[in-house]
């Protein structure tokens, strides 16, 4: 499980951010967290969020 870089709170370990939805919202607001999401989900499923990754853990 990972925490929020903001408030500590438990997130998913699949989620493709490092903070929460609550933070999400109060940091840039509900339309531009969901693009972000959006966003960082799609290139999650093309595999762009493992470029430079110097492991062989990923899935």
């Amino acid at each position: 499980m990972k925490r929020c870089i903001y408030c500590k709170t438990d997130i998913s370990d699949d989620s493709v951010v490092d903070f929460c939805q609550r933070c999400g919202h109060n940091v840039w607001g509900e339309k531009m967290f969901n693009a972000i999401i959006d966003s960082m989900t799609k290139a999650r499923d093309k595999g762009d969020l493992l470029q430079g990754s110097v492991t062989d853990n990923f899935k």
